[in-house]
């Protein structure tokens, strides 16, 4: 009996402390944000709205200064170049007992000639023939539909499914 008052009062404290293991603190919000050279005379378009913001990516950021949590939130979305709207936040984990930076925002890449983001990510891109498999499991190939994030993207393949593949199973 006192074995399973002991386990039930153990979930009931790791279901209480587990969700609320982070804080989160604002440091400050710029109007734009990025690590890596703007063109002024580019026009960019939206890529992601509100990137980084999420309760997991809060969770994920292990950025040490601002810069690493800038590329991190750029590289995390397709065809990013630039933020804006950003808001730098300090994030407390209190497990581990350290903090770390993450930025969200509205990232921004290049506009395509339909007026849409240029997004490409490791040379794939909207549109892209691509293959994968082995000789064993025998090839497969599809089109790409689109780029996920920076591990995935949807491709589709015969009679209209859409499957998700990471770019390092795939070639052109």
């Amino acid at each position: 009996m006192k074995k399973k008052a002991l386990l039930l009062t153990a979930v009931v404290l790791i279901a209480f402390v587990l969700p609320s293991c982070i804080s989160v603190k604002e440091v400050g919000k710029l109007s734009i944000i990025s690590t890596k050279n703007v063109s002024l005379k580019t026009d960019y378009a939206l890529v992601a709205s509100y990137s980084g913001g999420s309760k997991s990516d809060l969770k994920k950021s292990k950025a040490i200064n601002i810069e690493e949590a800038v590329d991190q939130t750029i590289r995390k979305v397709p065809g990013g170049e630039f933020i804006m709207n950003a808001k730098i936040n300090l994030v407390y984990h209190r497990i581990s007992g350290k903090a770390f930076f993450a930025i969200e925002g509205d990232v921004y890449g290049q506009k395509s000639a339909n007026g849409g983001a240029e997004r490409s990510y490791r040379g794939f891109k909207t549109g892209d023939k691509v293959s994968w498999g082995n000789k064993l499991t025998g090839f497969k190939s599809g089109t790409i539909k689109s780029l996920k994030d920076d591990k995935t993207c949807l491709v589709e393949i015969e009679g209209g499914r859409t499957v998700e593949k990471k770019y390092d199973e795939l070639s052109k």
